[in-house]
């Protein structure tokens, strides 16, 4: 007679999965992969060698001045480009003169330059002056704006430049002008950088094209 078969009262084991955790060691090789490359990521955002620091700034500039003439167009108001020894600023001129555009918002807000890079006012043709004798010096007697003026704001500027001319006062004339027609002043900016032999030159045309040009010594 066959044996029946019958089941087998072997329980199957469950499988046990052990959970094993970091060790220390394997954190702190974590950490400093994510810090190098964290590292490497903000010198790349942020350049710090002078020929991409001079780079950045010559693109910001360039950015800036077509802003500048932008905004020269739509608030019918002439824009001035100061530059000196450690930076530079926009100026917009009304009926009082001069006014530094120095708020914080504002994209045309003053600029300070790395003591190591320069920027100079190159004659329009193109050929380097002396870099203290391209000082912004003269007077300055272009309108503010193309809208005409009335009676008694004639009588106001009129009163105020005898006032200034009485006394001596000069304005010295921005490096680069912008004007509300869309046109400008032709002007021929060079920026540099110690132990550098590129430049960057930014050249104005009166039709108003602004155009950035990488130069050697």
């Amino acid at each position: 007679m066959s044996r029946a078969a019958c089941p087998s009262t072997r329980s199957a084991r469950p499988s046990v999965s052990i959970a094993r955790g970091f060790t220390l060691i394997e954190i702190l090789v974590v950490l400093v992969i994510v810090g190098i490359t964290l590292a490497f990521a903000t010198l790349s955002v942020n350049p710090s060698g002078p020929s991409d620091r001079l780079n950045t700034e010559a693109q910001r500039l360039l950015a800036l001045s077509q802003d500048a003439a932008d905004e020269a167009i739509l608030s019918g108001h002439t824009i001035g480009l100061e530059i000196a020894s450690d930076g530079y600023r926009f100026v917009k001129l009304d009926l009082d003169g001069w006014a530094v555009i120095d708020s914080p918002d504002n994209a045309l807000r003053p600029r300070k330059l790395d003591d190591d890079l320069h920027i100079d006012r190159l004659a329009t043709d193109g050929a380097a002056n002396d870099r203290q004798a391209m000082m912004q010096t003269g007077t300055l007697t272009l309108p503010p704006s193309p809208v005409p003026l009335t009676p008694g704001q004639l009588k106001e500027a009129a009163e105020r430049r005898d006032a200034a001319q009485d006394a001596d006062a000069e304005v010295p004339i921005p490096a680069a002008l912008f004007l509300a027609s869309g046109e400008l002043l032709p002007f021929v900016l060079q920026l540099s950088a110690d132990d550098i032999d590129q430049v960057f030159v930014i050249a104005g045309a009166p039709n108003g094209d602004i155009v950035l040009e990488q130069r050697s010594r």
